[in-house]
């Protein structure tokens, strides 16, 4: 059974409320682990802990969590509250869980639909239409050539329809595993192939846009500097220009001291909400507005 980030996270944020330590919160996950390999893991991350490692590099070293929030808990570690920071991160986490039901909920009965149609076509294209034209060869050659051209056509619709439910396949796959699947590489791989390909790209930026700025929004409200939040978003994302524009956008900052609105990261509405922005806090409030904008649009 592969471990809950959601859950282990909330337990360990109600384990430091409580005044208690992050090595006693893995002692307690640990104790109602259902299986051995979860109570295994959690005894590894106790091991960690123990022995010097930071609770970041032992969720990397287990493979638990994504990069992003990875890197969040790893800055976490590195001066500011990391009770705080553990509650922004739990509250993203919350928010992608809520868009992941939104969204299976819209994809569900599509999904039926298409699976329905993609049974008929292969129905039609690999048994209706070769009975027929099997059956067709027992008659006369005068019947056979009256309903020979009727008997093609059919079979050519049959073959676009394949064909064209194929490519839809294709896509939805792609987009699904970009957007739900929980192996970082099978879901890099995907947004790669996604982002060449028409429609599915526009997509999978708005749901990159999504999660970038959320992530951005609670990095900065949990009190991570600016400077140190933009490079995270340059380390995380896997979308080239948002990487390039975020890239130019800390050079800028660290040499002249001047924030750059990318047309790739901003549309004029939020170019708008960061005009005159002052404290890192504030800014995350935007960062997380621009974050809901692209939910809504998506």
């Amino acid at each position: 059974m592969k471990i809950n980030l959601y859950t282990m996270l909330k337990t360990l944020l109600f384990t430091l409320q409580n005044g208690k330590s992050l090595s006693s919160g893995i002692q307690l996950l640990s104790n109602a682990a259902q299986t051995k390999k979860e109570k295994d893991t959690y005894l590894k991350i106790h091991n960690d802990l123990q022995n010097g490692s930071t609770f970041s590099q032992s969720l990397k070293e287990n493979r638990i969590g994504s990069s992003d929030i990875i890197q969040f808990i790893s800055m976490a570690e590195k001066g500011v509250s990391f009770k705080a920071a553990l509650e922004k991160i739990v509250h993203h986490l919350e928010v992608k869980d809520e868009f992941e039901r939104e969204s299976n909920d819209k994809t569900s009965l599509p999904f039926i639909y298409f699976t329905l149609a993609f049974i008929i076509v292969i129905g039609v294209k690999f048994f209706a239409v070769p009975y027929q034209i099997g059956r067709a060869k027992e008659y006369s050659k005068e019947i056979v050539d009256l309903i020979h051209n009727h008997l093609i056509i059919a079979q050519l619709m049959t073959d676009i329809l394949f064909v064209l439910l194929l490519i839809v396949a294709t896509y939805f796959m792609i987009l699904m595993i970009t957007l739900f699947n929980h192996s970082n590489i099978i879901q890099g791989a995907a947004k790669q192939i996604g982002l060449f390909l028409p429609f599915l790209s526009k997509i999978i930026i708005k749901f990159e846009k999504f999660m970038l700025f959320g992530i951005l929004g609670d990095m900065l409200q949990s009190g991570i500097s600016f400077k140190k939040c933009i490079q995270s978003a340059i380390d995380t994302t896997t979308v080239y220009s948002f990487k390039k524009s975020l890239i130019e956008t800390l050079d800028s900052i660290k040499k002249d001291g001047k924030f750059i609105f990318h047309s790739t990261l901003y549309d004029d509405i939020e170019k708008g909400l960061l005009v005159g922005v002052g404290s890192s806090h504030q800014i995350g409030l935007v960062m997380i507005e621009i974050s809901n904008r692209a939910k809504q649009m998506r």
